[in-house]
């Protein structure tokens, strides 16, 4: 019997010596020093170092971008795209990096709300070697009705830019930097906002189809921008849809 009490106690005692290592710890020190301010928004590599680059909105009105460091703090403040680029009251709504141009430099596009208005207004900032250049950006000469969705559409292995434009579906194309629009689907949908669009390869081709939930009626639509014609359970279904 003792010996049973002598082990409840060890298995204690071994509990108790460990707590610390089981606690959680606040690292935001170690991480970002005094610089540890704003909404994460989003990752990447974009000092292409193989580490994980942060990206932070402060204030919804400016973006930091933090480059990653084997030292403490492990983020380190290196880009800042300042309040004073924007129009008066631009309000930043989300940061989506990417290579936009096909130029192997990783970009930043920044969605937006100007002067309370509820549409979503793209600004796209141009990888420069490591940098961005502050001097040359665009901004979408359309606005969207929700945030847009950024994939692949033509499978040319560069994002482009898909959304609602003024009751319309469109996909963006800013390869040469210069803003191409095309209708992204071939019948009138009514989307929902916020929208659950996404992107998903259904067709196990390696190609990315776009899965859009309309507002009425409730149902599935897939576009595949590469396939000629699509096989499911048997049946022969058309390039642009499938519904199930």
């Amino acid at each position: 019997m003792w010996k049973l009490k002598c082990n409840i106690v060890a298995c204690l005692l071994l509990f108790l010596g460990q707590y610390k290592t089981f606690a959680l710890q606040d690292v935001t020190a170690d991480l970002f020093a005094a610089e540890n301010y704003g909404t994460v928004a989003a990752f990447g590599d974009f000092y292409v170092d193989k580490q994980t680059d942060m990206f932070i909105i402060r204030e919804q009105m400016e973006v930091v971008i933090f480059q990653a460091d084997s030292n403490i703090p492990y983020f380190k403040p290196k880009i800042h795209i300042k309040k004073d680029i924007f129009p008066r009251d631009t309000i930043i709504t989300g940061v989506v990096p990417g290579d936009y141009d096909g130029d192997s430099q990783m970009d930043v596009l920044l969605t937006t709300q100007i002067q309370n208005s509820k549409q979503t207004t793209v600004f796209i900032f141009w990888g420069n070697n490591q940098t961005l250049d502050m001097s040359v950006w665009i901004m979408l000469n359309k606005t969207f009705t929700d945030q847009p969705l950024v994939m692949d559409f033509n499978g040319d292995m560069i994002p482009d830019i898909f959304g609602v434009t003024n009751a319309v579906t469109e996909v963006c194309y800013v390869t040469n930097r210069i803003p191409v629009w095309r209708n992204a689907l071939s019948l009138a949908v009514i989307m929902r906002i916020p929208h659950s669009n996404a992107f998903i390869d259904l067709s196990k081709d390696f190609t990315a189809g776009v899965s859009i939930a309309p507002k009425v009626p409730v149902i599935i639509k897939a576009k595949w921008p590469q396939e000629t014609s699509l096989s499911l359970n048997g049946t022969q279904y058309s390039p642009t849809y499938l519904q199930f």
